[in-house]
């Protein structure tokens, strides 16, 4: 890139960064508030400083970090599997097969992102908290140098700027970064650094310089090259493009084949592409009003305990109030000591103070929704139908908390992680079904309030098998439900895994299996039953033969003995046959 054509793009940047300076000064007051050690919006850190040096309450502070807190406990809690791949068709994804396949990427991806080199963890906890505060943050999905694995990071709002595009996405973001000489080097080469970088490799190796750091869509970027193959093949849809703005040179153009940025926003209004918490902009006044509440408490206090002293000139030099000190009286005076300093009479009553902090105390708690975040109380004494109507109330008063999150928050951070996993060709195509080839992937959540609403689901299913239960003990002889599907959806409500539930062809082969084994046990029973027959008929012709009724084998019967000669009737054990 030329030096005009990076002056121009850091210039864009410029002006976007000085139209958002208003937004700093109003992130920088709640930061004060609420987010201490984030109010560096218009001031700047150093080493050492006391945050909440300011701050008389810490209530507010305490409010903003239970929610900040409740966010990954409720929605990306480390010990379950807080999120599963779905195609959002309930018929292909209850599939064993697909199932299956969808389980397997579900595990690579988790694997990924809790990988200790990704610091996912790190990143949305940081991201957590600004998303809660200001309500929007920045985290960028990225693959290692190594291309090994996936690195995640947390931006400071203050140095991010972007646009929307037509449909309201984040697509276009400059960020304003501070780079050593030693990471510029390691970074990009030697060959493409300024000549003021080359030196402070040398001797000041770490020296900060001003980046720019730019995501854009391709059309937007004036970029010639095509990638693909040897005749030109189709330009990938963003660039990410790094300048050093203090010399005005290029450091790189990276074609992208995706915006690298999770731009989360929790509240947005319509003309401007950024957005407000409605948690600190409820909070706010109350959180201003509970710091100068905190003070004048703390002044009554102080003067309730160490009261101020009225002190006669002539008898008094001065009053020192403090443990084992001495105060000198002048006792030629035609006064009582005792007379001479006495406290002023303060009649003031702190519960009324009091009072006044735990009606603001709720107020803020209010603005957070922390009135919201637990789960209901159900008893030992409460029916089904009562724990239901509990669970459903519960989530619709969370899901104006939440439901934001779900979508503009861990969706893309999924999204993002899933195509960076495809480019570095962490799946195994032999693991993925045929039918999931040409399915578009998206991401279900399991978290206390998917939970809930999955239970449902099971809940519903043993209602009715209480209900065709009695209907049968009653005489009803034929069931008006597929009672085989709702037994496989309640299963399926309560999250089993995948490898538990038998595909169709499973299901086939085991049936196959049991006929077969029901034909051998069938016909060992006819063979026992036929040789029990065998030896009775057996005995039977013995005794006949002792007894002179038949000859022996091989003997010939006496022709005078004809008459003597015995016919067997043919069905005269048929009886002991059949049974």
């Amino acid at each position: 890139m030329s030096d005009a054509r990076a002056k121009e793009i850091v210039d864009l940047g410029d002006r976007l960064f000085a139209k958002k300076d208003p937004l700093n000064s109003l992130h920088q007051e709640i930061a004060e508030n609420f987010y201490v050690e984030r109010a560096t919006f218009t001031t700047e850190a150093f080493l050492g400083k006391d945050f909440a040096a300011h701050v008389m309450d810490s209530h507010p502070m305490q409010a903003r970090r239970e929610l900040g807190d409740s966010i990954s406990a409720t929605l990306r809690p480390r010990d379950q599997q807080w999120f599963k791949t779905t195609t959002l068709d309930e018929e292909r994804d209850a599939e064993p097969e697909n199932a299956r396949a969808l389980e397997y990427v579900t595990k690579t991806i988790r694997s990924a992102i809790y990988d200790p080199r990704a610091k996912f963890v790190r990143a949305t906890k940081e991201g957590d908290h600004d998303f809660i505060t200001f309500g929007q943050c920045v985290v960028s999905v990225e693959e290692s140098y190594t291309r090994d694995h996936l690195y995640y990071r947390c931006f400071h709002i203050r140095d991010c700027a972007w646009l929307e595009n037509a449909i309201g996405d984040v697509d276009h973001l400059h960020r304003r970064d501070r780079m050593t000489a030693r990471t510029m080097r390691r970074m990009f080469g030697e060959k493409v650094l300024h000549k003021s970088v080359k030196t402070a490799c040398e001797k000041e190796p770490g020296r900060e310089f001003n980046v720019r750091v730019i995501c854009l869509p391709t059309e937007e970027y004036d970029y010639s090259k095509l990638r693909g193959d040897k005749k030109g093949g189709k330009k990938l849809p963003y660039m990410l493009v790094y300048v050093d703005a203090d010399n005005m040179q290029c450091l790189r153009e990276a074609p992208a084949p995706d915006f690298i940025y999770v731009v989360p926003r929790w509240r947005t209004i319509s003309g401007s592409q950024y957005a407000f918490s409605p948690a600190t902009v409820a909070a706010l006044p109350d959180g201003r009003m509970s710091q100068a509440l905190a003070r004048i408490l703390l002044e009554a206090g102080e003067k309730m305990v160490d009261p101020p002293m009225l002190a006669r000139s002539e008898a008094i030099r001065e009053v020192n109030l403090q443990a084992g000190s001495l105060t000198w009286a002048d006792l030629e005076t035609d006064q009582k000591l005792a007379e001479a300093a006495v406290p002023f009479n303060l009649n003031g009553d702190m519960r009324t103070g009091f009072a006044m902090r735990a009606d603001l105390r709720q107020l803020v708690d209010n603005g957070f929704y922390i009135n919201k975040l637990r789960l209901p109380q159900t008893g030992p004494d409460m029916t089904a139908t009562q724990v239901r109507a509990l669970i459903e109330e519960h989530i619709r008063n969370l899901l104006p908390v939440f439901e934001p999150m779900e979508h503009e928050y861990n969706t893309k951070l999924l999204d993002k992680s899933y195509m960076r996993l495809l480019a570095m060709q962490k799946f195994d195509p032999s693991r993925l079904s045929d039918d999931l080839s040409s399915a578009n992937v998206s991401w279900g959540f399991k978290n206390p309030l998917q939970e809930a609403s999955s239970r449902i689901l099971t809940q519903q299913y043993r209602e009715v098998f209480e209900i065709e239960t009695q209907a049968m003990q009653t005489g009803v002889k034929q069931s008006s439900v597929n009672m085989d599907k709702a037994r496989r959806d309640g299963i399926r409500g309560i999250g089993v895994p995948s490898t538990w539930i038998k595909t169709e062809d499973e299901i086939a082969a085991d049936a196959k299996k049991m006929a077969q084994e029901e034909m051998v046990a069938k016909a060992a029973q006819q063979a026992a039953t036929a040789a029990d027959v065998g030896q009775k008929v057996g005995d039977a012709a013995l005794a006949l033969q002792q007894g002179g009724v038949i000859p022996p084998p091989g003997a010939q019967p006496a022709a005078e003995n004809d008459n003597m000669r015995v016919e067997i009737p043919e069905d005269m054990f048929a009886d002991e046959a059949t049974a």
